[in-house]
């Protein structure tokens, strides 16, 4: 395994989520096969970022990739829900749960030399320059440049969007206060459709 980025991972109650980091992964590029043996396997082209036989089965058709600026994460669904994988492989290699499960021991304290301390400050920054270099598709695309636009604006502006999209049921967004808060701001369903009032 010289050669190849590192990895870590988690477990829920229904997911294994297995992170690579491994950076500016296109996902076309990326290529994860199962085998029956539950041997998992996850490629950039030809170069093989991962392999190990899996502790447990997975539901190999609910497999989820995502690929960002700074990693790979795949969302493996375990196939016996609430299962508790003692290990990412069935060797026991891939170490103990690193989260989010929770523990009834208390955590043991290590001692921790110089060289290994970390500056949380840069790891931070680069944190939040990957999140911001990330690119978002759809829905979260959108949700991402509108909350832009309304954590970085005036009162009124605020006010105007708040006012604007709750008055006419989540149909217009407006960002000029001086129009909407002069009257109720109608309904105004996309072209090709019409609105009806809910009967209770």
């Amino acid at each position: 395994m010289t050669g190849r980025p590192r990895n870590d991972w988690y477990q829920t109650d229904t997911d294994v989520v297995l992170t690579i980091s491994k950076r500016g992964v296109p996902l076309e590029a990326c290529r994860v096969t199962l085998s029956k043996d539950n041997n998992l396997i996850v490629k950039q082209d030809e170069d093989i970022l991962f392999e190990g036989q899996l502790y447990s089965e997975i539901k190999k058709d609910e497999i989820t990739v995502q690929c960002t600026p700074s990693k790979i994460e795949l969302r493996l669904p375990k196939f016996s829900r609430c299962e508790r994988w003692n290990s990412l492989l069935k060797d026991g290699q891939g170490g103990p749960v690193s989260a989010p499960l929770a523990s009834t021991k208390a955590p043991v304290a290590t001692s921790s030399s110089s060289s290994s301390k970390k500056n949380w400050d840069a790891i931070e920054k680069q944190a939040v320059k990957d999140e911001e270099d990330e690119k978002l598709e759809g829905d979260a695309a959108v949700n991402k440049m509108f909350r832009s636009i309304y954590d970085n604006a005036s009162d009124d502006v605020r006010r105007a969007m708040m006012k604007s999209y709750s008055e006419s049921n989540g149909t217009v967004l407006s960002t000029n206060w001086e129009e909407i808060s002069k009257q109720k701001t109608e309904t105004q369903p996309p072209a090709c459709m019409e609105f009806k009032k809910f009967q209770t």
